[in-house]
């Protein structure tokens, strides 16, 4: 669902475009009602080209209508009873928040919606609230910057095409097992292997440290279209490896990375490699056109490895995020 908005809002926000100046004045924001919503939509595409707006709206409005009560929520700030923005922000899993900047030609307005969605991600227990942005959009970043949602990191998009594939170690080669993930016999096996991959991660450390393992599992699954479908742990014998965890994407009909994993004592020896391999073979048997994944631009090690796969990089993207600094004392509950 996350995508899909994306696509349809093209994170084309930006506040070139800001007034100089503007007198202070009260500015409200408040939750979009049902009622609501038209006005709302037909703001944020109203540049939109004509022949393409209305089908945007109804999409836009079908999506958001789409989700649980309270996981899809739209903010309107008004002044004098007149619209002047609209935020978007998605409670996409238990764990975390997605935003969109404020769609708003006043810096003042976009301040108030993002304060107050801080203050609802705050309110939520949520370990995470982020946003993702072309690294370009300098004025879009300080503005998140001052609101409370400082920059994380940069992450690089990679795509691999499937149409030739690498010829490294496989995992019978390796001796290695994959193994598919199964709610009732082995997800704790999975949870101990993703807090142990964790340790010593270049990958978005910082995640780390607000995350339990099983906020950062709810949250993989809540990607794409395939739940845990495409989920796997790789053992040798008695001693589990590491962890693939891959997504499907029916709209582009392509699979994504979603998480990939090697236990501290197993790097350096070519697991990785072969795990990735491994999905890449399961991508094409499935007749998808391509194997996605996101890496932080900081890992040099694991995008060195990718592009010897024969993966190449696209675009990247400005992560901006707002952090729970501790865990709260209950876990969510997850189904």
């Amino acid at each position: 669902m996350i995508s899909r908005l994306a696509a349809e809002l093209r994170l084309t926000s930006d506040f070139n475009q800001f007034r100089i100046s503007t007198p202070p004045m009260s500015i409200t924001v408040s939750l979009a009602s049902a009622e609501e919503l038209p006005e709302a939509s037909a703001f944020i595409f109203a540049d939109a080209p004509e022949t393409e707006r209305e089908i945007q709206i109804q999409e836009f409005q079908k999506t958001i209508s789409a989700g649980q009560e309270g996981q899809n929520q739209v903010l309107l700030a008004h002044e004098a009873g007149l619209l002047l923005g609209v935020g978007i922000l998605v409670f996409s899993d238990p764990a975390t928040a997605c935003l969109w900047p404020p769609f708003t030609s006043r810096k003042d307005c976009a301040d108030e919606i993002l304060k107050e969605m801080a203050r609802r991600i705050d309110d939520s227990g949520v370990s995470i609230g982020q946003v993702l942005i072309d690294p370009a959009q300098l004025h879009t970043r300080r503005l998140l910057t001052r609101n409370g949602f400082p920059h994380l990191t940069n992450l690089q998009f990679m795509r691999h095409p499937l149409s030739n594939l690498p010829s490294t170690e496989s995992l019978k080669e390796k001796q290695i097992e994959p193994v598919r993930f199964d709610a009732v016999q082995n997800r704790q096996r999975f949870l101990d292997m993703l807090e142990l991959t964790h340790q010593e991660s270049h990958d978005c450390p910082a995640l780390n440290q607000v995350r339990t393992a099983e906020e950062s599992l709810e949250s993989h699954r809540s990607s794409g279209d395939s739940d845990q479908a495409h989920w796997y742990l790789f053992q040798r014998g008695e001693t589990d490896l590491g962890i693939l965890l891959l997504s499907e994407h029916q709209s582009d009909l392509s699979w994504e990375v979603v998480y990939m994993g090697v236990a501290p004592n197993q790097r350096g020896q070519g697991t990785g490699s072969a795990m990735i391999q491994f999905g890449l073979e399961q991508a094409r048997a499935h007749n998808q056109s391509a194997l996605t994944l996101a890496v932080d631009h900081k890992n040099s090690y694991a995008i060195k490895i990718y592009e010897e796969l024969g993966f190449v990089r696209q675009n990247t993207l400005s992560v901006h995020a707002r952090l729970r600094s501790q865990f709260p004392g209950k876990k969510p509950k997850f189904n």
